[in-house]
C-alpha cells in the first residue's frame, strides 16, 4: 500500500488556514482556491478574489476565507508549495473535525478480502480510507470501484483523488437509507457511523441506529458470495432487543465468515470497543467455522500511538450452532468458553444456576450533591476495597427513605463496580444509617436460603468467576457491565451447609492473614525507626 505519511506542505496549508476559518471549512477553502488556480487569467490579488467570489457562488457555499488578504496569502502559498495531496488533506481535516478514520493497519487486514478475485468493489463514506485509497486503487486495477460519501466537498475531492482512474466512480449517496443504490457488488468496505445519538427514521430497518442500519442496508447489496467487512462498535455483539433480532436476521440469512475483536484505541479520540465482521451472502451452514479473533495494536506503547500493527492475540473458531445457543455474538464470552478454566468449570459436577434465579441484582441509584449532615450514605466504587468496604469514607446526602426504598442496601448485599478497571467485590455489612449504592455499583442480593453471600463473594473473585463477568462487559474499551447481563451468568451452588463452611474457612483465614500483615507492619515501622536514626 503506498506511503501515507502527511507531506510537510499539506502541514503547512492547514496551518495558514486556522485562527481563519473553522476545520469544517478547510477543504471548501482548498477546493476553491484550486479552482481559482486553475480558472484565473488574471494573478492580480483583486482579480483572484473576484474570482474567488465567483466560485463560491457557483457552487451555492461560503466564502471561507474572511477577507482578500487571507486568501491571497493562501493563494500564495499554494502557488509556491505545489498542488494540494488531497488524500492527505482529507485525512487530516478529518482527524481536526474529529471523524474518525481507518488506521493503515485496519486498511491493510481489510485488503485480504483481495486475495479472491472482486470484480466489483463499493467503498462506502470512502473518505474515511482516503490516505488508502490511491493505493488499494493500485494494487488491484481489475476491479471496479465505486465510492461513496454523503458530503458535496468530499465528492468533489475524491473526485480530484480519483481523476485517472478509469476504474473508480464516485457518487453522492447516503448508505443509511433503503435502496440508496441499486447495485449489488462481490465486496464492501465499510467504516459507519457508530457512537452518535442520531437515529435513521425509516421503517425498513431493524434497528434505528446508524451502524446496525448499515450492516443490514449493506448486506442487501452484495452479489452471491459477495463478502461485507463492516468495522461495527462491540454493541452489535451483545445489544438486546432490536439488536438482537439483527443478529438473528444476519446469522439466519448469510453466513459469518469472521468475528474479530480490535484493540482498545484502534480509532483515535474515540474509547468506544470495536469489532471486525465478515459477512458473506451464501446460505448459512451449520457445519463450516467462524473465525473468532482478537487483535493486539502490535507494539504500541500506549493509546496514543498511531496504530502501525494488528496482531491476532487469540484465535479460535465456532460453529453456528454454538452462536445460536450463546444468544450474542460477544468475542469474550467465546474466548471464556473455551479457557481452561472454563471447561473446567463446565466439566465439574457442583451444581449449577443462573445468578438471576439465586438472587436480585440490581443497579444503584444515580444521585447528586453532598451533604456531610445527610442521613444516607452513599457507596461508591472508591469505597470498595480489597475485602471490606471503607464506611467511614461515605459521602453523605439528604434524602427521605421512602423515596429511596427499592435501593436501600441490605445486610448481605453484594456490591460490584458497573464500570472502571477492575473487578472487586465487598459484602456490605448493615450500618445505623441508611445506606445506597450508587449508579456506578451493581447489587447482588442473594436469596439468604440458597446461597451464602460472603461464597458469592469468593466466587466472583476467583480467576472462573471474573472471566464469567469480564465476558458480559460491554462495549467500551474500559469495562462497562450490564446487571442485566451479569444475572444469566452460572455460578456453583452446592448446599447451603457447604457454601458456610467455605465461607467461614475464608473468613478465619482471612483475618489470620489481616493479622499476620498488621503484625509484619508493625515490625517493618520498629525497624525503620531504629536503623534510621543517623
Amino acid at each position: 500500500m503506498s506511503q501515507t505519511k502527511i507531506n510537510d506542505s499539506t502541514w503547512r496549508y492547514i496551518d495558514s488556514l486556522k485562527g481563519y476559518m473553522t476545520p469544517e471549512a478547510y477543504l471548501s477553502a482548498a477546493l476553491l482556491t484550486d479552482e481559482v488556480m486553475h480558472s484565473a487569467k488574471d494573478k492580480s490579488s483583486s482579480s483572484l478574489y473576484t474570482r474567488l467570489l465567483q466560485c463560491a457562488d457557483k457552487a451555492g457555499v461560503a466564502n471561507p476565507f474572511p477577507n482578500e488578504g487571507v486568501f491571497y496569502d493562501f493563494y500564495r502559498l499554494v502557488s509556491e508549495g505545489g498542488k494540494f495531496n488531497w488524500g492527505q488533506l482529507l485525512k487530516l481535516t478529518m482527524e481536526y473535525i474529529r471523524i474518525p478514520v481507518l488506521p493503515k493497519a485496519l486498511v491493510t487486514l481489510m485488503m485480504e478480502a483481495f486475495r479472491k478475485k472482486r470484480g466489483t468493489v463499493m467503498i462506502t463514506e470512502a473518505e474515511k480510507f482516503a490516505a488508502y485509497l490511491s493505493g488499494i486503487i493500485e494494487e488491484h486495477p481489475d476491479s471496479k470501484f465505486l465510492l461513496t460519501t454523503q458530503d458535496q466537498d468530499y465528492q468533489k475531492v475524491l473526485e480530484k483523488m480519483c481523476d485517472g482512474y478509469k476504474n473508480v466512480s464516485v457518487t453522492l449517496t447516503n448508505i443509511y437509507h433503503y435502496e440508496f443504490i441499486n447495485k449489488r457488488f462481490d465486496l464492501i468496505l465499510s467504516n459507519p457511523i457508530f457512537g452518535g445519538r442520531d437515529l435513521v427514521d425509516d421503517s425498513h430497518f431493524i434497528c434505528r441506529e446508524t451502524d446496525f442500519v448499515a450492516l443490514e442496508n449493506l448486506s442487501l447489496h452484495l452479489n452471491t458470495g459477495g463478502l461485507l467487512e463492516i468495522v461495527l462498535p462491540a454493541r452489535i455483539s451483545f445489544a438486546a432487543g432490536k439488536a438482537a433480532d439483527l443478529r438473528q436476521f444476519i446469522q439466519s440469512n448469510y453466513s459469518i465468515r469472521e468475528l474479530s475483536e480490535l484493540p482498545e484505541g484502534t480509532f483515535n479520540r474515540t474509547n468506544i470497543k470495536t469489532y471486525l465482521l465478515k459477512v458473506e451472502n451464501t446460505r448459512p451452514s451449520e457445519d463450516e467455522d467462524i473465525d473468532i479473533k482478537r487483535y493486539s495494536a502490535g507494539d504500541r506503547k500506549n493509546r496514543r500511538e498511531q496504530l502501525s500493527s494488528l496482531n491476532v492475540e487469540d484465535d479460535t473458531f465456532v460453529m453456528l450452532p454454538e452462536l445460536e445457543e450463546q444468544g450474542n455474538w460477544s468475542v469474550d464470552r467465546i474466548f471464556a468458553k473455551q479457557d481452561e478454566d472454563f471447561v473446567a468449570f463446565q466439566n465439574s459436577a457442583t451444581r449449577k444456576e443462573l445468578l438471576k434465579n439465586v438472587a436480585e441484582v440490581f443497579r444503584g441509584k444515580a444521585v447528586r450533591g453532598k451533604d456531610p449532615d445527610g442521613n444516607v450514605g452513599v457507596v461508591n466504587i472508591s469505597n470498595i476495597e480489597a475485602f471490606d468496604i471503607d464506611y467511614d469514607g461515605l459521602d453523605k446526602i439528604s434524602l427521605d427513605d421512602r423515596k429511596i426504598a427499592t435501593y436501600i442496601l441490605e445486610d448481605g448485599d453484594i456490591l460490584l463496580p458497573a464500570r472502571g478497571t477492575a473487578i472487586r467485590t465487598a459484602v456490605f455489612h448493615k450500618q445505623p444509617y441508611t445506606c445506597i449504592a450508587s449508579s456506578n455499583l451493581i447489587v447482588i442480593r442473594p436469596n439468604s436460603e440458597l446461597l451464602d453471600s460472603t461464597y458469592l463473594k469468593i466466587f466472583i473473585d476467583s480467576p472462573i468467576g471474573k472471566k464469567l463477568v469480564t465476558g458480559t462487559q460491554q462495549g467500551l474499551s474500559t469495562m462497562n457491565i450490564s446487571y442485566k447481563d451479569l444475572g444469566d451468568i452460572e455460578i456453583p451452588l452446592p448446599p447451603l451447609e457447604k457454601q458456610q463452611r467455605i465461607a467461614k474457612t475464608y473468613l478465619e483465614e482471612l483475618k489470620n492473614y489481616q493479622e499476620t500483615v498488621r503484625n509484619a507492619e508493625r515490625r517493618w515501622e520498629s525497624v525503620l525507626k531504629k536503623v534510621q536514626q543517623f
